[in-house]
């Protein structure tokens, strides 16, 4: 079997096309996978940083949810504690660490309809309003 050095070449040059295009196909995953890291490192860091600045604003009077799901009213604080109110003139103290988020008093809009003057909640739907002048 006689090899001539043209059928030689030209594999070498068809296998060096391969491997190169899988090498740029491999860098490009690289690249992509790099890129995800840094952008979820990015969003862990603000979201932790956010954490960190409620948890150093909480003041007297605020209500929080602490990590085991406590809800209690902020009585005092310092640089490492905190005194939640509990239930009526039942204080603890945790460390600033034990505090998950502020609650956010609901606004107007949020606010479930009260019955009005007379007594009656509004209707859900139209067809359950009295006919007129049954009131």
């Amino acid at each position: 079997m006689l090899i001539s050095s043209g059928s030689v070449a030209a594999t070498y040059v068809a296998a060096t096309k391969s491997n190169s295009s899988s090498g740029f196909i491999n860098l490009i995953f690289l690249l992509l996978i790099i890129g995800a890291v840094v952008l979820f490192m990015r969003r862990g860091r603000a979201r932790q940083r956010a954490v960190m600045e409620t948890r150093n604003n909480v003041a007297p009077g605020v209500e929080v949810v602490t990590t085991a799901g406590l809800i209690a009213t902020v009585v005092d604080s310092d640089d490492e504690t905190v005194t939640l109110e509990i239930a009526p003139g039942v204080h603890s103290r945790f460390v600033r660490q034990a505090i998950a988020r502020v609650v956010v008093p609901p606004s107007e809009e949020s606010l479930p309809d009260y019955p009005q003057a007379d007594g009656q909640h509004p209707p859900e739907h139209p067809d359950d309003a009295p006919p007129e002048g049954t009131h």
